[in-house]
């Protein structure tokens, strides 16, 4: 990855996306574009004196920050539509966005942020929450055998190089309250063969980072497997795909992509294909 996009909105919650880009962009010797965008609906005067005042910030603030030169944009516009043409303008191979703020009525109805961004572009989008104290180390990948999760694992492996890629491959058994009552192994292991045989069989066919290794297929849903995973591994950055196929929904596995990106446990990294 050599050219980064972080968009701000100079608040606490962006901080430590900021943080991040900054780390990210030193790793890899990317170039970095900070962002903010005042809103358009403010009056001509007004609009222009918060657009030169956040540019004072935002030099500041990134000085504050890392030595590193960055790029400074202050756009007057839609968030969604300065974020997705300024990351087209620089060709960004990575787009960096702090935590969500939540608007329980309006999300209803337009989405967040960042499932808008993860709508409109295909370029790797990464939600940064978690505190910035050094490189990845620990990155969960979700695997559900499509282009989507083939891609997030590629943009993993670039932007985490040294980390320990751990897959995750949750199975779903249907009836499985009637099948396998007691989840008796007997009962659970057409179910868990068959998905080692079609796992085992994408695996040799997808282009993956060589440090991340086949895992064994767990039973459950895709959201309670995460957990368990979360539990145990203590990622740092969970890697997830989105399909692109529907174009008003992001999901994953329905509401997983969604309620991950509302609600990240850690840094989520989310590619859609």
């Amino acid at each position: 990855m050599t050219r980064i996009l972080i968009a701000t909105d100079l608040s606490e919650r962006s901080d430590r996306a900021l943080r991040r880009a900054f780390r990210l962009a030193e790793e890899m010797d990317a170039e970095l574009t900070v962002l903010t965008v005042v809103d358009e609906d403010l009056p001509e005067k007004i609009a222009t004196v918060m657009a030169a005042e956040a540019e004072a910030q935002l030099v500041a603030q990134c000085g504050t920050i890392s030595e590193r030169k960055a790029a400074i944009r202050v756009e007057t516009v839609e968030p969604v539509a300065a974020i997705t043409t300024s990351a087209s303008s620089i060709d960004a191979d990575l787009l960096v966005l702090g935590v969500h703020r939540p608007r329980p009525f309006w999300d209803i109805f337009t989405g967040t942020t960042m499932e808008r961004i993860v709508r409109a572009s295909e370029r790797p989008v990464l939600l940064a929450s978690g505190p910035v104290t050094g490189a990845y180390e620990r990155v969960l990948c979700g695997i559900d055998l499509s282009p989507a999760c083939e891609a997030a694992a590629q943009a993993a492996g670039r932007v985490a190089p040294e980390a320990v890629l751990k897959a995750f491959h949750a199975v779903h058994v249907p009836y499985r309250g009637l099948l396998a009552p007691q989840d008796s192994a007997k009962a659970l292991s057409p179910f868990i063969d068959e998905a080692q045989r079609e796992l085992g069989d994408w695996w040799k066919r997808a282009q993956l980072p060589e440090q991340m290794e086949q895992p064994v297929p767990s039973v459950g849903a895709v959201s309670s497997s995460l957990d368990k995973e979360i539990e145990s591994f203590q990622p740092e950055l969970i890697a997830v795909g989105a399909h692109g196929r529907v174009a008003i929904s992001i999901s994953l596995l329905g509401r997983f992509t969604e309620d991950l990106i509302r609600t990240p446990p850690c840094d989520v990294l989310v590619v859609r294909r």
